[in-house]
């Protein structure tokens, strides 16, 4: 396994596509009346996981923001953009990956937390990393107005602070 962290920018055009190949085997078109209409935010890196012969077989996005708890500002490290290749799960792919992201987001970017929107049934996938539910509020913005995500989809762990004590998270921008 082989594990290396991009910006967005420094991706060729071979890792542009094979992360648009990824996304397509992990998340095939839904018809359209299934289609979630919630816009994502772009990460600004990605780990990258690669097998022995050197092909994609996971990724995790990451993204930094200050955003607002209560009325205060704070480093939040975002987690999204999860995937491993349908036919390569089970192999700790996505696990070494997070494990990556979660070190460069508490090391190097030194967020005060980090902060991860999945669909319940994956809750207890990420509390093996130390992610819990947050008990606040979290408000996300979707075509320029604040609204509320369902707590169920929210988790949160500590980097550099202990988790946040307010009722209400503003993340000032899209979900990621």
């Amino acid at each position: 396994m082989h594990l290396d962290i991009k910006t967005a920018a420094q991706l060729s055009d071979d890792e542009t596509e094979a992360l648009r190949a990824l996304n397509a085997a992990v998340y095939p078109p839904a018809p359209r009346a299934e289609k979630s209409t919630r816009k994502w935010a772009h990460p600004q890196w990605s780990v990258m996981i690669r097998d022995a012969d050197q092909q994609l077989v996971s990724h995790v996005g990451v993204l930094t923001r200050l955003c607002l708890c209560d009325d205060r500002e704070i480093l939040i490290g975002g987690i999204g953009g999860v995937m491993t290749e349908p036919s390569q799960r089970g192999k700790g792919y996505a696990g070494a990956g997070m494990g990556r992201a979660t070190d460069f987001l508490r090391g190097e970017k030194a967020v005060d937390i980090s902060l991860l929107f999945c669909a319940p049934r994956m809750r207890s996938y990420y509390q093996r990393f130390g992610f819990s539910s947050f008990a606040g509020d979290t408000l996300v913005r979707q075509d320029g107005a604040k609204i509320l995500v369902p707590r169920d989809e929210v988790m949160v762990m500590p980097a550099v602070k202990a988790l946040p004590q307010c009722a209400a998270l503003d993340l000032c921008g899209l979900p990621w």
